[in-house]
């Protein structure tokens, strides 16, 4: 039996084809067609009558017929000539021989099937046959590259495809989580600019805790005077403002003691 290579369902069982009502193919010419009609129980109307041997491979591709019964030495000179398209199925089916037909009380009839006996017991008949139908090198490479399918890189694109999109996912969920804990915690409107932030995002992933640029709003910032140019600010505790504003008091008190009346 005959059958496309490489199908997705499986079609070597002759039970599947009966029960799925596919179609199969023989030779017109040939006992085949009695053969799954009477012994294999095929339905007539499923058995398609090819003429030529070349006209099979129309009939595959065209999805007439989802195989094809051949005689075995015909199935092997087919399957010489067309192994990368098509594939043979075992075990095969034998018929009990061949048959010869001579004139009634010939002498010759019991010393031919002494002779065909011979052969067969010796093996010679099965040296003829691995002789004369011995697969090509092409068809034995494309048997073996069908039994050896190796997985590679390109049959898990799929898999990496997930990956990668789960982990680009994961990542860009994690940066705005960062981003929206570094814009809650900062309470300075003036450290809101995009560089401030890039800033406390590259220290967090690098140090590994949040850094906050936000200037503290509860210490007082007092005027320092440097000699005659512009005030200056600087940072200063609660203690040394009100210090700072004591002797602020003392100074204008004594100040106001020098002042001369008018």
């Amino acid at each position: 039996m005959l059958t496309v290579n490489k199908l997705k369902v499986n079609v070597t069982d002759i039970e599947f084809l009966k029960r799925n009502n596919l179609k199969v193919g023989c030779d017109g010419d040939s006992f085949v067609r009695n053969y799954l009609v009477d012994v294999l129980q095929f339905k007539s109307e499923n058995i398609k009558t090819i003429n030529s041997q070349d006209n099979y491979i129309g009939e595959f591709e065209k999805k007439h017929i989802a195989a094809a019964f051949l005689e075995l030495p015909y199935e092997k000179v087919f399957i010489n000539n067309y192994c990368k398209k098509f594939s043979a199925t075992t075990p095969t089916y034998r018929f009990g021989g061949l048959g010869f037909m001579f004139h009634k009380g010939s002498p010759i009839a019991m010393d031919f099937s002494k002779a065909i006996l011979t052969l067969s017991e010796n093996g010679a008949l099965k040296d003829l046959e691995e002789k004369w139908f011995a697969p090509s090198p092409e068809c034995s490479t494309s048997v073996t590259d069908n039994r050896t399918e190796r997985l590679r890189l390109h049959s898990f694109w799929g898999l990496y495809i997930i990956s990668g999109a789960t982990s680009t996912i994961c990542f860009f969920l994690f940066i705005i989580k960062i981003i929206k804990d570094q814009y809650r915690s900062n309470t300075s409107p003036r450290n809101n600019s995009i560089w401030s932030k890039a800033i406390r995002l590259a220290r967090f992933i690098y140090q590994g805790q949040q850094i906050n640029f936000a200037i503290d709003q509860t210490r007082p910032q007092l005027p320092e005077i440097v000699g005659r140019g512009s005030p200056r600010w600087k940072y200063s505790s609660p203690d040394a403002a009100k210090n700072h504003e004591a002797a602020s008091s003392e100074a204008a008190d004594v100040e106001m003691l020098y002042i001369p009346g008018g």
